[in-house]
């Protein structure tokens, strides 16, 4: 078999660089180890699939920190509108939430996969389905790959294998070890977007608990971040899309063997201290024969309050009306400033998506072709560079897919 762009992988990467590259007419041929396309992408955003966020190519920049300026050229030829725009032409329209991110108006993540699915058969590209690539070797006029027992000739290639989170979706980490074979440097891949692990025993008694804005702060050596968002507490620490993106923003201190990480948990961001202290005096003044927890129940759920309580005044059923003056600036302070110690994450294959991959160093920006071999093109998750939570991640799989795909068609 022979064709001009082959494509490791069936992801959103994979398959976008795959239409892509058939949008200017040559043949395209993609592989995937799993018998279904888009497995990773029919779990995103809870299966209702995340599809990017809303801001100018600009905004995606600053989000994704370090990795921006890598990641800003493909961007540009492919943003957040465009792959809104993309899907509305396949008919698949779109929705906007309150804080920002998109979803397709179906809210099922397998319309997604569809859709793309049709688009690259419209095409005429062909899929290799439950086909595992075994073996890439470089050719004068390309790549000869060989597909299980099928060999396949192929001018130029692109590797969308994704990285090693999510194992039992097919990302294996195959990508990694192919690029090395090429000579490429690959970052030690590591846990981002992950739920992170607290030593202190309390926090499996709220367990579920959750509370829908806080604000986490760290400071390790000379940073400081934060982060904001929906929380929950777990049997092990903490969860949910606030505690993701600090975990992206602690990955490296984290594997890096930081050792003990202390993070703040602002449990009522919107008001400060002062703010909060005379909202607790009037509370307590206009419900004074209340007990305290069912007051403070008002603002915070009842199973932490009851915890809260417990630590400033141990008597659960204390009337609001008795809290001292030192009781409730206690009270103030830890929620304001609840301390957590942070140990670690949960393993890299709990993980939504992998930090670390191909170094961006070896790589061309403005084509996604590697430097060190000619031809060859790196889209997706595999690359070392991710972003926070709310389709970010999505979006750099669309943006590099594209500019990939397009290039290898070029090339």
């Amino acid at each position: 078999m022979q064709c001009d762009v082959f494509v490791i992988g069936a992801g959103p990467a994979g398959l976008m660089a795959g239409i892509f590259a058939a949008k200017e007419g040559v043949k395209v041929v993609i592989a995937d180890g799993n018998t279904v396309v888009g497995r990773k992408l029919l779990r995103t955003g809870k299966g209702r699939c995340n599809l990017t966020h809303t801001g100018n190519a600009n905004d995606f920049v600053k989000a994704y920190g370090q990795f921006g300026r890598f990641l800003k050229h493909s961007l540009y030829e492919f943003g957040g509108d465009d792959v809104r725009a993309f899907f509305g032409e396949l008919n698949l329209s779109t929705k906007v939430e309150k804080n920002g991110c998109v979803y397709p108006m179906t809210d099922r993540a397998t319309d997604v996969a569809r859709v793309l699915q049709d688009q690259a058969r419209r095409l005429g590209i062909t899929f290799l389905y439950g086909k595992k690539v075994v073996g890439v070797e470089k050719r004068p006029r390309g790549f000869e790959v060989t597909v299980e027992s099928k060999k396949v000739e192929s001018k130029s290639l692109v590797v969308a294998t994704g990285g090693v989170s999510w194992p039992f979706t097919g990302s294996t980490g195959d990508g990694f070890g192919l690029a090395e074979g090429f000579g490429h440097q690959v970052v030690a891949p590591k846990a981002a977007l992950v739920r992170l692990i607290a030593k202190e025993e309390w926090l499996v008694e709220l367990q579920g608990v959750a509370l829908e804005n806080v604000e986490l702060t760290v400071r390790t050596g000379d940073k400081k971040v934060k982060a904001r968002g929906a929380m929950m507490f777990t049997d092990d620490g903490v969860g949910g899309p606030v505690v993701f993106d600090m975990s992206r923003l602690l990955a490296d201190d984290i594997a890096g063997g930081a050792g003990e990480i202390e993070m703040f948990v602002d449990m009522m961001p919107d008001v400060d201290a002062g703010e909060l202290n005379k909202l607790l005096i009037e509370k307590c003044s206009s419900s004074a024969n209340k007990e305290l927890a069912r007051v403070l129940a008002e603002m915070l759920p009842r199973a932490l309050v009851l915890k809260l309580c417990c630590w400033v005044e141990p008597s659960v059923t204390v009337l609001a009306g008795q809290l001292a003056k030192g009781k409730r600036k206690e009270l103030v302070h830890l929620i304001k400033y609840l301390p957590v110690t942070v140990t670690g994450t949960r393993p890299i294959e709990e993980a939504t998506v992998t930090r670390g991959g191909v170094s961006r160093e070896n790589i061309d920006r403005k084509t996604m072709e590697s430097k060190l071999c000619e031809g060859m093109f790196f889209a997706g998750e595999v690359i070392d560079a991710d972003g926070p939570c709310g389709g970010y991640n999505l979006q750099i799989a669309w943006s590099t897919g594209a500019l990939a795909g397009k290039s290898a068609a070029k090339r």
